[in-house]
């Protein structure tokens, strides 16, 4: 009985302590009232659950002069974030020293926040976090955020280097009408044969007997919604480009931290 009692106990004791270690909300620059972090936390950590991918929240006075998005991408690697192999997840800093804020993405995040993607979490979130609605600012920002991950990859989504422009990976594409057609004739094909190979098995020859195939069968298929946006998915290039990819469309910038991660993101405008 007590050998359980423990065992119960070291259960109820472990996230608490995993919340510790990884918290998401670390208001270090005091930016946030008590009602405002635990709505932030809220919902952080409803995207992290529903989407296994990590989110931070990180204010401070810290980062030196020019240096916003390298504090960003070491916070993350230094402090243990990220979900899976690639360590997925996307770390939002409200820098205090250059009045910046600051985007740090990796792994399966890099693809799905893109550079104009990026520019939106910004623009969306601006006028708060200029007038000082630290907290509404924050929130307006994970709301579109988990709007993007419910929308899933962009059409053309690809990485490319910032330093260089040069392309890292093709096109992510999604089926085009033509492929849908295709897949849809297909589908009828296979279909129309295998109800013509059981109706013929069901014509009973020399027998006065018959099985009324379309009376006695049915078929039903519904259309399954769920998005995963960590399930694997498949890139393929179809166009060369030279030039430099620069921001929008659907590149994701990418850079490596002092660390030698690989991160995406970058820094909206001054407030």
């Amino acid at each position: 009985m007590v050998k359980k009692l423990w065992a119960l106990l070291l259960l109820l004791w472990l996230p608490v302590t995993a919340l510790a270690q990884n918290p998401v909300v670390v208001d270090d620059a005091n930016l946030f009232t008590a009602a405002e972090e635990a709505e932030i936390e809220q919902e952080a950590m409803a995207i992290i659950q529903r989407y296994q991918v990590d989110v931070v929240i990180v204010t401070s006075y810290e980062p030196r002069r020019g240096a916003s998005q390298d504090f960003a991408d070491d916070y993350y690697d230094q402090h243990g974030y990220g979900v899976g192999e690639d360590h997925a997840g996307l770390l939002y800093l409200i820098d205090m020293t250059n009045r910046v804020p600051t985007i740090s993405t990796t792994g399966v995040m890099i693809d799905y926040i893109t550079d104009s993607r990026l520019e939106e979490l910004f623009d969306c979130s601006y006028d708060a976090l200029a007038a000082g609605a630290y907290g509404e600012s924050t929130m307006q920002l994970l709301e579109r955020l988990e709007r993007f991950l419910a929308e899933g990859l962009r059409e053309g989504a690809f990485r490319y280097d910032k330093a260089t422009g040069k392309r890292l990976t093709g096109l992510y594409n999604t089926l085009t009408s033509g492929e849908i057609l295709v897949a849809v004739l297909a589908g009828a094909g296979v279909a129309l044969g295998i109800i013509l190979l059981v109706a013929g098995k069901y014509q009973l020859r020399g027998s006065t007997y018959r099985y009324d195939l379309f009376e006695h069968s049915s078929f039903h298929a519904e259309v399954d919604q769920e998005r995963y946006i960590r399930s694997t998915v498949v890139h393929r290039a179809k166009l060369q480009n030279t030039g430099r990819p620069g921001g929008g469309g659907g590149g994701s910038g990418v850079h490596t931290s002092s660390g030698g991660h690989v991160h995406g993101g970058g820094s909206g405008r001054g407030f």
